[in-house]
Order: structure tokens, then sequence, then C-alpha cells
């Protein structure tokens, strides 16, 4: 497979030492290529900041996306954040889980005090029974046998009120056992609604307040590029308006040097071609006049209404 890169040429160099717009984002292109193909993210100056190197000036940082590694800042931000998110995750998961633990503990604990109390409730009604039985012979009564007929209506009536309380706290045992559920029911699931109210609330701030860096961290990314840019004449590779006016002026300011000193070589010319009376030989070719040429000739007439036009047009 072709390489779309030189191996053995010094892109860096190459891209600080041109102003051409499209030659920089070519090499520019083509020094990616061989930092991805040759492992070198991390180890070189990232693009972001090659493509500011100007001549001799060559910061090796742009932003905050490449003082470090190529990943950048913002990776490793991102990455805290991850983290936190799943530390916070954890500790939710953790005490939802406590809340499920507590609700089996507490329902177990119901059933265990239901259990106790339908024990109790039989006891509590055989004793009953053996007490009426008691009582009811010390009139001289019997209550007769369990399963069949009272043998009198003071036995009926005895063994009518005990099954009426016996079923009256088998109610009342059934009622609290479920009144206790629904109970432990309730405050597990406020406790759970609570708790992801929490986590969410915590998740919104969390992902608002990496919003907000994100925007301080990209604004402050544009500023610095911006003002390397006002620095070095170029942002991402790319010259930049005050380059080309500044290389625009530093043009127009060669032109009118070049003018200037052409003006007065030639009115130093004149002047010696006016204190001798002739043109000398060093003289001729600025002036334009064969070297000997006396004051008395027209083309001396001529020379210096050329001089002063051009003191007009080009001299400030």
């Amino acid at each position: 497979m072709a390489k779309n890169y030189k191996e053995d040429f010094d892109y860096s160099y190459a891209i600080s030492q041109t102003q051409d717009a499209s030659k920089r984002q070519q090499l520019l292109a083509e020094r990616q290529n061989k930092i991805d193909a040759e492992g070198l993210a991390g180890k070189v100056p990232s693009n972001e900041a090659v493509a500011t190197w100007n001549g001799e000036y060559r910061p090796y940082s742009v932003s905050s996306g490449s003082r470090n590694d190529s990943s950048g800042g913002s990776n490793a931000l991102m990455q805290l954040y991850e983290a936190a998110e799943q530390a916070r995750l954890q500790r939710f998961e953790a005490a939802r889980e406590h809340i499920r633990q507590q609700l089996e503990s507490n329902l177990s604990s119901i059933e265990s005090d239901y259990t106790a109390g339908m024990t109790q409730t039989d006891i509590n009604a055989r004793q009953s029974a053996v007490y009426n039985e008691e009582k009811l012979a010390a009139l001289g009564l019997n209550m007769g046998a369990r399963n069949a007929s009272a043998t009198s209506g003071a036995a009926e009536s005895s063994r009518v009120a005990l099954d009426n309380q016996y079923r009256s706290d088998l109610n009342a045992l059934g009622q609290a056992r479920l009144s206790a559920r629904a109970a432990a029911h309730s405050a597990a699931a406020d406790q759970q609604a609570a708790l992801e109210q929490q986590y969410y609330s915590a998740a919104e701030n969390a992902a608002l307040q990496q919003a907000q860096m994100q925007l301080t961290q990209l604004n402050a990314d544009r500023d610095y590029s911006l003002s390397l840019a006002g620095l070095t004449g170029f942002i991402n590779g790319t010259p930049t308006l005050s380059w080309h006016n500044y290389q625009l002026n530093a043009n127009q300011t060669a032109a009118q040097i070049a003018s200037d000193s052409q003006a007065q070589a030639y009115e130093q010319a004149l002047n010696r071609w006016k204190t001798s009376g002739y043109v000398q030989a060093g003289d001729a070719a600025i002036l334009g006049v064969p070297a000997g040429t006396p004051t008395a000739d027209v083309s001396y007439q001529n020379a210096n209404l050329a001089l002063q036009q051009w003191k007009a047009g080009y001299w400030y």
C-alpha cells in the first residue's frame, strides 16, 4: 500500500517556511497522515500547534487540546466526569440495594410477629376454654364435648363468646399484618423515590457543570488561537487578514524605498552633471544619456524636468 506522506521529510520546517495557504494545508494533511501511520501522536507537536509556526516563531502548544497529547484536555475532562458518574451510580445502586434489603428485613420481622401472634392467640383461646370449663363446673354445669352440642344455654353462650373472641383476635392480627406490610412497602417506595430524585438531580447538575466548563474551555481555546494568530499570522495553517495586510504594506514600503532610492541616485547624478559640465561614465546608465554629454545639450534640460516630475509624484 502506497504511503501518502514522505518518510524522510521535515514537514514542520517546511510548514514554517511557506506562506502559501494551500501549500501549508497540503503539508499539514501529509504530516497528520505520518503521525497517524507511525503512531507519533503525543510524541511530536500536534498539527494544531505546527499550523501556527511561521519562520522561527514556533510555539509548541496552541490550546488545551495540544498541550499534553493528541487526545486533548477535553478528553481528560470527559474521563474525570465519567469516573465521577460511575462512582455516583455505584453509590446509587448500593443505596437502592440497602433499601431492598431493609424492606425484606422489615417484612420478615412482620411475618415473625404475625406467626408469634397467631401462636399466642391459640394459647389464649385454649386457656380461655379451660377457664370457662372450670367456671361452669363450679356452677354444676358441663361444657360438653367440644364437637358435640352444648348441654346447657350457659355452655352454648360461653362457646359462642370464646369463638367470637378467637375470630376477633385472628382478624386483628391479620389486619395488623397487612397494615405493617403496607407501611413497610410505602416507606421503601418513599426512600426509593427520594434516592432517585437525588441521583438524577446530581446527574443533571453534573451535566450542566460539564457543559459550562466545556463552553468555557472552548472560548478559552478560541481566544488563545485568535491571540496566537495575531502573533504568527496564521490560524489552522491559513494566513490571517492581518498577515495579508502586513505583506501588502511590506511590499508597498519596499517599493517606496526603491523608488525613493532611485530618485535620490538620479538627483545626485544630475548634480554631478551640472557641476562637472558633462555626464560622467558612472552616471550615464542612471541618467539614460551617453557619457560626456554636456550640460548645454537639450538632454540636460529634459533630465532636470524629469527629476522635478519625479519629486512631485513620488516624494512625500
